[in-house]
């Protein structure tokens, strides 16, 4: 029965709703357009200011039966009690239905029992309706002595509805709310208290606005109107009585003879005052406390996700709204043909109206570029850079398009602030690709269109200048050509002040201080730190006044190509990558992880870089390894040949005398035969350099030194290596692989379990159909490629000595181009190249 009883009163609602919004739709399409407009424009924005100061007050005063339940019930949120009581007090003047939908509301503000709770809120909202009875009863005896025989009577009828309603009230909170918490004296006296001041302040609100605009009626024969009108608009149970109230209201007045338009600005004003503006501050208030809950709750991820998208929003609508400007100012022939542009930017030929676009155009998308690279530098410059487009557009352009993307725009630049961490810009060469395909294109569309307007050109190849080659005069055209040349200066300067003082990311090699992080761990690849082609980024944990970790790098345009696993303490890696990627990011780095470990790829990766292998390295397992066998047979030929002939291998310590060092140094010319070191991931012949470790020398019968091996050593991964390995053409028939085994047997007689015989680029890359398509073609490189590198001629070298392969890998940031890596890494093999 009760389910039956809840459906009809549904569809009541919702048939009397559907009947009051068709009505007020109907007085709206009355409403003559041009008067309400005309009257609109004469009201003062101070007149405007006073009554959304009126309505918001007298609607906070709903507040106050807050006031009197936090003296029955347990707010849940003491903290901030009050503003969640005037946002559900807003909602409530929104959207109410009787007691349904505010007490809903507010059985979320208290703690106590549900049964107990809601019964409460529910009689509590039924003496709330003793303020409306005396108003009620104060008009209907007002209405008697003063209205009796005017149209104001009519609505006695509903004045005794209101006197009646705390009556029903109380018969029905008898029967239907008996788990009511109890009602003292003062708890009834409270509730009539703010019963009381809130329909007398919402009755004074709307007495007021009515007064303000100076009504040709006498203001409190409106009284009994309007409350009739709340009761029906109560009685009807419409939410916020939107549509009964208003007709009602409507009605009431042109029967006291008012003109229909002021009428409808009047209850307009009301509504807009009274009920919208707080409903709106009351849904951003109740949507930012659940944003900021939401983003608490998931520690703070969806704040950076928004703020994220935000940015990158801003960053696409500065490149559109700059290169519509330049088009408006430079390309004027382009907006006959597309409609959307017309209206986002309506050119004009001008002189005064064309230099601005191209000059504005060009600035927005330089400060796009400052905006999408993430510099702090960038903000303050676009927000006025922003308001100057802004009023540039509003002074010269008659559209509104414009404005209102300029105008969100500029807001949501406002919020992306905390997303602009780099203290500097530097123009990355994906970046400057990007921006030299847009300028580029402009520039040559322009020219273009410059050359198809010279008459010679025009009349004899018969181009139509019209549409897309359109522009006023050739006087125009050039104008444009020579305010391009001057922008450019203009995006330079802005460009410069967002790269402002250059600081370089990590220090300069300080031997004493690697030296100590190397006493914690190294690896195979730290002799190269002292080759002086690297910067340095030590890690220090907090609270410790020594470094723990270090990592090599070199800096190459907007990239810092770290080479191989840090070194240190391995304990801290995680947390020094974090640092090392923090801290180059804040400059406006972007790290690359050149030949590193499976274990640092993994770490990288949770840091959001992509990875891909390179290939793998060839280690060999000194304790087990023998030259017997038909595996070896031509090796050992080899080396009882040298033996045989009196050649000798000897392992030279240092210091090295200088009349060595000139020796290695003519091997090493003969061997380069006039060809370029490399540096950064392979050691370069250094005086310095080589006085780091031992070096293995076969030396002829004679004496004199006919190749060497710079050997290196890491005591962590109790491994030893060959650096640098050069010979001359005296040198006996196989000399390399003589060098070799000669340097496997010294480290395993020096206690090494493993010798590293280096990279084999490409090796067991892409092998796999699942495999990334990057990692594909460099399969196929390893296959083909032959003619550029002997990728599988190295892979078969070093698979006869090899006992064990260990993968190594590439890792980049998702923003960076795969293409643009390699090209930095290509570029930084050579130590003759300042790359900083």
């Amino acid at each position: 029965m009760n389910q039956k009883w809840h459906n009809i009163r549904r569809v009541m609602i919702i048939a009397v709703a559907f009947v009051a919004l068709f009505e007020l739709g109907a007085v709206i399409k009355r409403m003559p357009l041009k008067i309400l407009l005309a009257i609109f424009a004469e009201i003062p924005i101070g007149l405007l200011i006073g009554i959304f100061v009126i309505g918001i007050l007298t609607a906070s005063v709903g507040v106050s039966y807050n006031w009197a339940y936090k003296r029955l019930l347990t707010p849940t949120d003491s903290k901030h009690y009050w503003l969640s009581s005037w946002v559900v007090n807003a909602f409530d003047n929104a959207f109410g239905v009787a007691d349904f939908v505010v007490t809903w509301l507010q059985d979320r503000l208290f703690d106590d029992n549900r049964t107990e709770r809601s019964a409460t809120l529910h009689r509590g909202w039924w003496l709330s309706t003793s303020g409306l009875a005396v108003v009620s009863l104060l008009s209907l005896i007002a209405t008697g002595i003063y209205w009796s025989h005017t149209a104001v009577v009519n609505y006695a009828p509903w004045l005794v509805v209101a006197v009646a309603l705390p009556f029903i009230g109380l018969i029905v909170s008898r029967f239907r709310h008996r788990d009511s918490l109890p009602f003292s004296a003062s708890d009834y006296a409270r509730i009539f208290a703010a019963s009381l001041a809130t329909w007398v302040a919402n009755t004074a609100g709307f007495l007021l606005i009515g007064a303000l605009f100076q009504m040709p009626i006498a203001i409190w024969s409106v009284m009994p109107l309007f409350i009739a009108a709340r009761t029906f608009g109560i009685v009807t149970l419409v939410p916020g009585g939107w549509g009964t109230f208003d007709i009602f209201a409507f009605i009431g007045l042109q029967t006291l003879g008012m003109d229909p338009a002021v009428i409808f600005l009047w209850i307009l004003f009301y509504r807009v005052a009274y009920t919208i503006v707080p409903f709106i501050i009351a849904v951003i208030i109740a949507a930012t406390r659940a944003l900021r809950e939401t983003n608490h709750k998931f520690r703070g991820v969806p704040s950076v996700i928004v703020r994220s998208m935000l940015q990158k929003a801003v960053t696409v609508l500065l490149y559109f709204s700059g290169i519509t400007l330049i088009i408006a100012g430079a390309l004027p022939g382009t907006l006959q043909s597309f409609h959307l542009l017309q209206h986002l930017s309506p050119w004009t030929s001008g002189f005064l109206l064309q230099v601005p676009n191209i000059f504005i155009g060009f600035m927005l998308i330089i400060a796009g570029r400052g905006i999408a690279n993430k510099v702090s530098r960038a903000y303050w410059p676009t927000l006025i850079l922003l308001a100057i487009s802004f009023g540039y557009v509003a002074v010269s352009h008659e559209h509104m398009q414009p404005l209102v993307l300029l105008g969100a725009l500029f807001i949501g630049t406002l919020f992306i602030k905390p997303t602009l961490t780099r203290v500097q810009f530097i123009y990355s060469w994906e970046n400057r690709l990007v921006d030299g395909v847009i300028y580029g294109g402009l520039f040559i569309a322009y020219l273009t269109i410059g050359v198809a307007n010279l008459p010679a050109v025009s009349h004899r190849f018969h181009v139509r200048t019209s549409g897309f080659f359109l522009v006023p005069s050739l006087h125009w055209w050039l104008i444009g050509f020579i305010a391009i040349a001057i922008v450019s200066l203009g995006v330079l300067g802005f460009i410069a002040y967002m790269q402002g003082r250059t600081q370089l990311l990590g220090e300069a090699l300080d031997e004493e201080r690697v030296n100590q992080v190397l006493a914690r761990g190294d690896n195979h690849y730290t002799n190269l730190i002292f080759l002086g082609d690297k910067r340095l980024f030590y890690y220090r944990p907090d609270q410790s006044e020594t470094d723990t970790v270090a990592i090599q790098f070199r800096l190459v345009n907007n990239k810092a190509a770290v080479m191989s696993d840090p070194f240190g303490d391995s304990a801290d890696f995680q947390a020094a990558l974090a640092a090392f990627i923090s801290e180059a990011d804040r400059l406006g780095y972007t790290p690359i992880f050149y030949e590193v470990s499976e274990k640092i790829a993994m770490m990288v990766h949770e840091f959001g870089y992509n990875f891909m292998k390179l290939g793998e390295e060839a280690w060999v397992d000194t304790p087990s390894f023998k030259t017997a066998g038909k595996k070896f047979a031509n090796i050992r030929s080899e080396i009882n040949q040298a033996t045989a002939a009196g050649f000798t291998y000897e392992v030279l310590q240092p210091p090295f005398s200088d009349a060595l060092l000139q020796e290695l140094r003519q091997i090493s010319d003969e061997w380069l035969h006039g060809r370029e070191e490399k540096g950064y991931s392979l050691g370069f012949f250094d005086n310095h350099y080589l006085q780091r470790g031992g070096i293995g020398v076969l030396k002829a019968p004679d004496g004199h030194i006919v190749a060497f091996a710079t050997l290196v050593t890491s005591e962590t991964e109790n491994q030893m290596t060959v650096d640098l390995m050069r010979f001359t053409s005296e040198s006996p028939n196989g000399t390399m692989d003589v060098l070799f085994v000669k340097t496997f047997e010294y480290a395993r007689d020096a206690g090494y379990n493993t010798f590293n015989l280096g990279m084999s680029p490409l090796s067991n890359v892409g092998l796999h159909e699942q495999s990334f398509i990057r990692e594909r073609v460099a399969n196929l490189i390893y296959q083909f490629g032959s003619k550029i590198y002997s990728f599988e001629g190295l892979r078969h070298y070093k698979h006869k000595f090899a006992s064990d392969w260990q993968p190594y890998y590439i890792g980049y940031s998702n923003h960076s181009n795969i293409a643009f890596v390699m090209i930095a890494l290509l570029l930084i093999d050579n130590p003759g190249v300042d790359l900083d």
